[in-house]
């Protein structure tokens, strides 16, 4: 850490940028701290969104309608996109400083882990019972003290299983997240995403598979010191009447939980938590109407609100139409909505595949705890591991085979964003509650029946979640899976995915904008189309509640 901390702020000349790092074996601790740390703080950013956002588009009436269309769009820019905008941004708040590049890589992997972390804490907040909302109302907590003893804790199981995931997420697009292009100039972050696109513009197989080794030991240690010890401590906080008999567990937990360690940190942290409890009073109590009919605000601050967020969409939009029509043209719209469409199949079938294959296996392993906790570090390390460090091994396959990217870019793509569906439906399977389970089996259901009438309906709403999680991580990754490079050769699918890649190595600001424009839209319009309707399908047909 005393190497990590001076090199965060060391001076930074974007003409004297390189697009390569040393690829020396022995620097490889150092590069792991470096990547750590960024997936860190991205993961601390989006529990802190994750908890603000949430709770006033859960709490506040009137701000589910404009907060969550909004999260839509934003989970629907791929982060490349969001890169290539904010890029000049963060370098401008940081100038001659790698802390500005710092700070684009670490908000570059928040844009990959947020947006599912901030659904999953919302559909917990609206999915509350109504005893625990009565319980808050007549016990008249503060609204601060209802947020850190029933909003946090209800939703803190989904959040941290999310959280996972999201954490997965972050270290698939970290090769894209250290290697940024500054004016048409490529400059690598010391990390090992970067260490690993280093290796394979070099052809050293060798280092790739090093670089893959050291990534699996982050990742078992990570899940065996942070994640594991998280789920088992989530595990208390599970709603309803689910299998207790054999939790999950955790050697790191019990330890920390024997220790003098969570004492020590209760007493170093109690002035603050006291200060912030009588801070927090100016939120008021929590209301004595029912949950469901939420907080008002002000007419008019809500119309003010309004005003200027529509003003400020409309100056956005207005500006980046000029922009695009002088620099790129807007017959560029038709091409992409072209290459939207060939991506959106190969989503498509990304998570028809991912269905197919992860459905059961899924609902095996939530229904016994026992598979669960054997299961769960296997499937976690499978999910963490970024399958793009293997991408040039994969390019050199296809170059040796003569198998088009086309057609192998659904599997890179499905390596990336399958594990969704797997996670969530093993968290739906494990919370059908026991009375449920026990009645299927007195009543002698076969398998098929089971499936149809408890199974299925059970966990069809963590399936939709998986999926519409699946799907927007498959958009992002058609943007590392449509280009595929390994020393001098590099493989390109036709598909949207490309067409933004390629136009953000360019330094190409109106194309990117094209493309991203483009991909939202499609992202946007499948949501409401086809998501949102199976949402509701859930809701009022297949919720446990």
């Amino acid at each position: 850490m005393s190497q990590v901390s001076p090199s965060l702020a060391a001076p930074f000349d974007p003409s004297h940028a390189h697009g390569t790092i040393a690829t020396d074996p022995a620097q490889l601790p150092y590069y792991a701290a470096r990547s750590l740390l960024r997936m860190f703080a991205a993961l601390a950013l989006s529990v802190v969104f994750s908890f603000v956002y949430a709770t006033v588009a859960a709490r506040v009436r009137g701000a589910e309608r404009i907060m969550i269309p909004v999260l839509d769009v934003l989970q629907s820019v791929p982060v490349l996109g969001f890169l290539a905008v904010t890029l000049p941004l963060w370098l401008a708040l940081f100038p001659g400083s790698t802390l500005g590049l710092e700070s684009a890589a670490v908000f570059a992997i928040f844009t990959s882990q947020v947006w599912n972390m901030t659904f999953a804490f919302y559909q917990a907040l609206i999915a509350q019972p109504r005893d625990l909302d009565e319980a808050a109302r007549a016990l008249r907590l503060t609204r601060w003290q209802r947020f850190w003893k029933l909003d946090a804790p209800s939703g803190a199981f989904p959040l941290v299983w999310n959280g996972m995931m999201s954490f997965g997420g972050g270290w698939f697009f970290l090769i894209a997240s250290e290697v940024l292009t500054i004016d048409q100039r490529e400059y690598a972050l010391p990390g090992i995403g970067a260490f690993a696109a280093a290796a394979a513009q070099q052809e050293r197989i060798d280092l790739l598979m090093l670089a893959a080794a050291v990534m699996v030991v982050l990742v078992i240690g990570v899940n065996v010191v942070f994640w594991r010890p998280l789920t088992a401590w989530a595990e208390r906080f599970r709603l309803g009447d689910t299998d207790a008999s054999d939790p999950q567990t955790s050697v790191v937990y019990d330890l920390l939980r024997r220790s003098a360690i969570p004492a020590a940190v209760g007493a170093l942290t109690l002035p603050l938590r006291n200060w912030l409890d009588h801070a927090m009073r100016v939120f008021g109590r929590t209301a004595r109407r029912p949950l469901r009919s939420r907080t008002a605000l002000p007419r008019w601050l809500r119309a003010t609100a309004s005003t200027l967020a529509l003003a400020a969409l409309a100056l956005g939009f207005v500006l980046s139409f000029r922009f695009v029509a002088t620099e790129v043209g807007l017959d560029q719209f038709a091409v992409t909505a072209g290459l939207g469409l060939i991506t959106l199949a190969r989503v498509a079938v990304v998570v028809l595949l991912g269905t197919v294959v992860w459905v059961p296996i899924g609902v095996w392993i939530g229904l016994s705890p026992r598979i669960t906790r054997v299961a769960q570090p296997m499937v976690q390390v499978l999910a963490s591991f970024p399958a793009n460090f293997l991408f040039p091994l994969f390019a050199l396959a296809l170059v040796t085979t003569g198998v088009r990217l086309d057609i192998g870019g659904v599997l890179l793509m499905a390596l990336g964003s399958q594990w969704y569906i797997l996670f969530n439906v093993i968290a739906g399977a494990a919370a059908i509650p026991i009375d449920l389970r026990e009645s299927a089996r007195s009543l002698r259901l076969d398998r098929v029946l089971t499936w149809r009438t408890l199974y299925g309906p059970a966990v069809f709403g963590s399936w939709v979640t998986g999926a519409l999680s699946a799907a927007g991580g498959a958009w992002n990754a058609s943007i590392v899976a449509e280009v595929v490079s390994y020393g001098d050769t590099t493989l390109t699918a036709a598909g949207l995915g490309a067409y933004i890649a390629e136009a953000t190595t360019a330094g190409d600001t109106g194309h990117v904008i094209v493309g991203v424009a483009v991909m939202s839209v499609l992202v946007v319009a499948t949501n409401r189309l086809v998501w949102r309707r199976l949402y509701r399908l859930a809701e009022t047909r297949y919720s446990l509640a």
